[in-house]
Order: C-alpha cells, then sequence, then structure tokens
C-alpha cells in the first residue's frame, strides 16, 4: 500500500492519497439545424481526466517540501499499489486553481495538500 509521486527531482511519498476526485469532459458537439427535428452530431474524444487530490503528510514540514515540489512546473507521475486505477501522469493545474496546505481538523496531527490535477499522456 504505497503512494508515490514521481518527479523530476525525485519522488513525493504521501503517507495516504486521502482524496481523489475526477472527472471527464464531454466534447461531443450538438449542431441544432433549423427545420429539422434532430440535429447533426461532431463526435469528439473525451478529454483525460482532471479533478483534486488530497495528499496526507505526517508533518507540517513534509506537507511545505510536497507543495515546494508540486508547484514546480513539470509532468508527475502518480501510482498506487493499493488503487492502481488512480495511477496517471499529470500536470498541476489548470490555471486559475490553487494548492492548498491544512492542519487535519479531526485529528490535528497530520496535513493535507491538496491539489488540482490535470491528467497529460506523456
Amino acid at each position: 500500500m504505497t503512494s508515490t509521486i514521481a518527479h523530476s527531482g525525485g519522488l513525493l511519498s504521501p503517507e495516504v492519497v486521502d482524496g481523489y476526485e475526477a472527472a471527464r469532459e464531454v466534447r461531443t458537439i450538438v449542431h441544432p439545424i433549423l427545420g429539422r427535428s434532430d440535429p447533426d452530431i461532431t463526435f469528439r474524444p473525451a478529454g483525460l481526466r482532471a479533478g483534486t487530490l488530497k495528499l496526507v503528510f505526517g508533518t507540517g514540514a513534509a506537507a511545505e517540501a510536497a507543495e515546494a515540489v508540486l508547484v514546480v512546473p513539470q509532468v508527475f507521475a502518480l501510482s498506487d499499489s493499493s488503487v492502481p486505477e488512480v495511477s496517471m501522469s499529470f500536470v498541476v493545474g489548470p490555471e486559475g486553481q490553487a494548492t492548498t496546505r491544512a492542519l487535519d481538523t479531526q485529528t490535528r496531527k497530520v496535513w493535507v495538500v491538496e491539489v488540482p490535477f490535470q491528467e497529460v499522456s506523456v
């Protein structure tokens, strides 16, 4: 049960990936045609996954170091041996979204780094 995020300088190893939420943009275009009840359709492939990762770290220093790495522009590779479905290459983003680092409000012992991601194919 190991989660790792490979980056250009090494590996990040959160205690756990505590949250993973992803969506895929649907890109099919529906063209209404005047005088017809059925539209023309342009089929396009769905987008890659985008969403948020919640990464748990045991200390504030580890969370701060992880956040510092995650905001460097680069491609990351997430792998998780216990949940292989979340494995992917990704970038942090898109523009306008933010990473956050917070002390867990229930335990007050671990830190949670939330990262917006966009899957990429490499």
